[in-house]
C-alpha cells in the first residue's frame, strides 16, 4: 500500500482533461454508465483489466497513474472493493469516491445473513445508481447540469426497456422452474426484482468453498424441486456447479454476475445475455426479444 500511496501523491499533480471532468472507474458496468451519462463532459479512465476477476482484483500502479487529475472515481461498494479505505486515504479530499451501490437497497442471501453486493443485476438498481452519478457530476461540472440530467433520462428510460423485457420473457417461466441456481450467490438483486429463488452452492464470492454438508442438503433440494439447469460464471467453470449437474443429470449454462465479459461492454448487451441464458434453461421456448442490445 506504501507504494500505492507514492504513485498517488505523483498522480494528484496531474491536470485533469481540460473542459471535461475526469473519472476513474473500478467496474466495467460503471464506466458504460460514466461514459453515457457524462458524454462529451467525462474522460472516463477504466482501472479494471480486461479478464480480470471482481472479487480479486486491486487496481495496479499503472492503472491509479492512468488516472492522474481525476476528480471523481466510482467503485461498486456494499463491499466488492475491500481496498477503497486505503483508496481514499491515498487520494486524499481531491477526489471523491462514490460507491454507486449505496444508492441501492440491500438484498440479503438466503439463509445467509449477508448482503448480496452483486446489485447491478437488476437494472432498476443501475437507475439509481445513475441518478446519484448525475448529481455527483453535476456537483462537479455544475455548467453541464443540464446536460447530466437529460442523458440520465435517457439511461433510465434504456433500464426500464430492459426491465420490461425480462418481465415479458420471465413470464413463461412456470412457477415450479422458477429457481435460479447459481455458483455463488451473485443473483439476488436479479431474483427479487424478477420473483424467482436464488439457490448458490457457495458464499457470495465464487471463490468461496462449499462444505460436504452443505452441498448435500443442496443436492436433495434440487433433486426435490426438479431442477434442469444450473448457471455458472461466464469467465469460470465451478467444479461443484459441475459436478452438482452430473448427479442431476442437468445442463450448466453462462452468466455474467459478476458484470464482467470481455465482449459484453455495455449494461444492455450484458443483461439480455443473462436473460437470454436463463429462460433458455428454465423455459424451452421464451418469446422473442422485443429490445435489441
Amino acid at each position: 500500500m506504501k507504494k500505492m500511496l507514492c504513485v498517488l501523491l505523483l498522480m494528484l499533480l496531474g491536470v485533469a482533461w481540460a473542459g471535461s471532468v475526469k473519472v476513474a472507474s473500478l467496474h466495467p458496468l460503471l464506466s458504460d454508465m460514466a461514459r453515457r451519462v457524462g458524454g462529451e463532459h467525462v474522460e472516463v479512465v477504466d482501472l479494471f483489466p480486461p479478464n480480470a476477476q471482481l472479487h480479486a482484483f486491486e487496481p495496479s500502479h499503472a492503472a491509479l497513474a492512468a488516472a492522474a487529475g481525476c476528480r471523481l472515481a466510482l467503485a461498486c461498494g456494499k463491499g466488492v472493493e475491500p481496498y477503497l479505505a486505503d483508496l481514499r486515504e491515498a487520494f486524499g479530499p481531491q477526489v471523491l469516491v462514490l460507491e454507486l451501490g449505496a444508492s441501492v437497497p440491500d438484498v440479503e442471501v438466503p439463509g445467509g445473513g449477508v448482503v448480496d453486493p452483486h446489485w447491478w443485476n437488476a437494472p432498476e438498481n443501475m437507475k439509481r445508481a445513475s441518478l446519484a452519478l448525475a448529481d455527483a457530476l453535476s456537483a462537479q461540472a455544475p455548467e453541464h447540469a443540464e446536460a447530466f440530467a437529460a442523458a440520465q433520462g435517457e439511461y433510465a428510460r434504456a433500464m426500464d426497456r430492459l426491465t420490461r423485457e425480462a418481465r415479458l420473457q420471465l413470464a413463461r417461466v412456470p412457477r415450479s422452474a422458477r429457481v435460479l441456481v447459481t455458483a455463488h450467490a451473485a443473483m439476488c438483486h436479479f431474483c427479487k426484482a424478477f420473483r424467482l429463488e436464488p439457490v448458490a452452492a457457495q458464499g457470495v464470492a465464487k471463490e468461496s468453498e462449499g462444505d460436504m454438508a452443505h452441498l448435500a442438503q443442496l443436492l436433495a433440494k434440487l433433486r426435490q424441486s426438479r431442477v434442469r439447469c444450473l448457471f455458472a460464471e461466464v469467465q469460470d467453470s465451478p467444479k461443484i456447479i459441475e459436478t452438482l449437474a452430473q448427479e442431476l443429470g442437468a445442463e450448466v449454462r453462462p452468466l455474467a454476475m459478476d458484470g464482467v465479459a470481455p465482449d459484453l461492454l455495455d449494461y444492455e448487451s450484458l443483461f439480455l445475455f443473462n436473460l437470454r441464458s436463463i429462460c433458455a434453461g428454465l423455459a424451452p421456448e421464451p418469446p422473442a426479444s422485443t429490445t435489441t442490445p
